[in-house]
């Protein structure tokens, strides 16, 4: 498995970006509903719904394995992810990740209008993920 460009980060830190996840999540809900279908909030939905997603697989991987994915291929986050719960990893949770990284190039970079009712339903996978994430951090290791 190619986990890409890493860095080693102090898990200690791991919090930070648990936070920052969270708060990322909820934008994006709030986006959502202060939406409706003729709005062109459909990009920005998607957007900062799969930057909560990368969020929470940092906070997860550093809480983990001391350790996030610095590789302009954001599915060598989803990699590393794995590589981190070895044999624990959920592979409900891997698939529905490397789903919501493969649309983060077309809402971000392609150009097309997204709808909100695409952004709502890529914001229930995230949610989903997240879901995942925070309870996967909620039994973290301790140091």
């Amino acid at each position: 498995m190619n986990l890409g460009r890493r860095k080693a980060v102090d898990r200690s830190v791991a919090d930070k970006y648990r936070r920052v996840a969270a708060s990322l999540l909820e934008s994006a809900r709030t986006l959502a509903e202060i939406s409706d279908e003729d709005d062109h909030s459909g990009n920005a939905i998607a957007i900062v719904a799969v930057h909560a997603a990368i969020a929470w697989t940092d906070a997860v991987c550093i809480a983990y394995a001391g350790m996030k994915s610095t590789d302009g291929d954001h599915n060598r986050a989803a990699d590393l992810l794995q590589d981190a719960f070895g044999t624990r990893a959920d592979a409900k949770a891997l698939r529905s990740l490397r789903s919501v990284l493969q649309k983060k190039d077309m809402v971000a970079y392609g150009g097309d209008y997204y709808r909100v009712s695409e952004a709502r339903t890529l914001l229930a996978n995230v949610e989903a993920y997240c879901g995942w994430a925070e309870k996967s951090y909620d039994r973290r290791p301790r140091p």
